[in-house]
């Protein structure tokens, strides 16, 4: 009796606490006012910042506060309140301005983790979660990441069906343009994954068989294949989803064969002096900002290439350095988990369009990811235009309208299962 009675006299005292702080902290970032946007390393995003001035109403609200018109101010907090965009940009901005915010999030990590090790304590499983959210998993054995199976089931099919009757339509509607696509599988798409044992729905490669066995008349493909864990290793990172500097020169190299097939004027290979590691760079890549789990990062690694003299257009707005000069140049952030290979390579945005000073007559448009934006310039060096795009920032995109302004002669898709076969909600090519 006495330990429900203390049980009674102990919870509205915490639960007062506890809404005292959920409270408290919405209402100190209102009243503190102007807080500017601020980059997170970590999450590679801009956190959102809590602008009185970018809301009207808002602003509107603290004037009155300050004036000491309370109730009206008040009233118009409540209306702000009722509205449904506003709640979701003020719960988003407190998120991401709230006090000591990495360290809790670091915390809440470490302990998901505890909880992890001590179910799998008396286990001899060498695959296990890396964090009780994103489905990543640890693959003890070769001390790398991995990220959860793509299934192949029905809903699949009927996405790659999607996607192959889109392909079939551009192809019919542009007789006059070259279609080729390049297709990359990354481990949690094929059978080598070590957890396919345990889905029964595990890709296992189905999605491209199935898409080559009703390949689109008039699309040209090349596949990247897998033939073990061992290959996942040479050509993959260990804590990112992106292919490694091997990667990326074995895809460049077989693209290039694949473009030369209806270009026989192509111009040479470009041809890499040497590849260096930048040894102060302990790259800790997507799935390890994701879980933070205690991962010696990978290894940082890129080419060294004469590329030819090109202009670079990135969103309308010219570049004036090129990205991998200025890491070259010593020029680059030692804070952990920054995405090195975005820094180097180029961020990814709606239209990227090189220029370059050659005799090529011919114009290229490439689709794809950020995987894409490593080979751009060294697929570009081989026309006059190259037109880069990425389907998941340019979401009102018109093959037709483009087509219509620009002269294309080749266009290449870039991308795994989600870029290359499956997704239709970004990566489907408008007509």
């Amino acid at each position: 009796m006495k330990g429900k009675s203390f049980l009674r006299k102990i919870c509205p005292f915490v639960l007062t606490i506890f809404f005292v702080i959920l409270i408290a902290i919405p209402i100190y970032w209102l009243f503190k006012g102007e807080t500017s946007a601020e980059e997170s390393i970590v999450e590679a995003r801009t956190l959102v910042a809590l602008r009185p001035s970018s809301s009207p109403n808002l602003k509107r609200a603290l004037n009155l506060i300050n004036e000491r018109r309370i109730r009206e101010g008040v009233e118009v907090l409540i209306d702000l309140y009722v509205n449904a965009s506003f709640v979701e940009k003020f719960e988003r901005a407190t998120s991401d301005q709230f006090p000591f915010r990495m360290p809790i999030i670091q915390f809440s990590k470490s302990l998901d983790r505890g909880i992890i090790n001590l179910a799998y304590f008396f286990v001899s499983d060498q695959v296990i979660p890396a964090d009780m959210i994103y489905g990543i998993y640890y693959d003890i054995e070769n001390n790398q990441l991995l990220q959860p199976l793509t299934l192949f089931n029905v809903p699949t099919r009927e996405k790659i069906d999607e996607r192959i009757k889109n392909y079939e339509k551009l192809i019919q509607a542009h007789p006059e343009q070259n279609f080729y696509l390049y297709y990359h599988q990354t481990v949690h798409n094929s059978e080598f994954h070590p957890m396919t044992q345990y889905f029964s729905e595990a890709d296992n490669g189905q999605s491209i068989a199935y898409f080559e066995n009703n390949l689109p008349e008039g699309l040209t493909l090349k596949k990247f294949s897998l033939t073990s864990m061992d290959d996942h290793l040479k050509y993959y990172y260990r804590t990112d989803h992106h292919w490694n500097i091997y990667g990326i020169l074995r895809s460049y190299e077989e693209i290039y064969n694949l473009l030369s097939q209806d270009y026989p004027e192509i111009s040479p290979m470009l041809e890499y002096e040497k590849i260096v590691r930048f040894p102060e760079i302990e790259f800790l890549g997507f799935m390890a900002r994701r879980t933070f789990y205690p991962i010696i990062g990978d290894d940082f690694k890129v080419e060294v290439i004469d590329i030819p003299p090109h202009e670079i257009n990135m969103s309308g707005q010219v570049v004036k350095k090129n990205p991998r000069l200025v890491y070259f140049e010593g020029e680059y952030s030692m804070i952990p988990y920054t995405n090195h290979f975005n820094e180097f390579y180029g961020n990814v945005t709606d239209l990227i369009e090189y220029t370059f000073h050659n005799n090529s007559n011919r114009n290229l448009l490439i689709f794809g990811s950020s995987f894409r934006n490593a080979l751009d310039p060294l697929l570009a060096s081989h026309y006059k235009n190259t037109y880069c795009i990425d389907l998941r920032y340019y979401t009102d995109f018109s093959l037709s309208d483009f087509l219509a302004e620009h002269d294309v002669d080749d266009i290449l898709i870039i991308g795994d299962n989600v870029v290359a076969l499956q997704d239709t909600d970004y990566w489907l090519i408008g007509e």
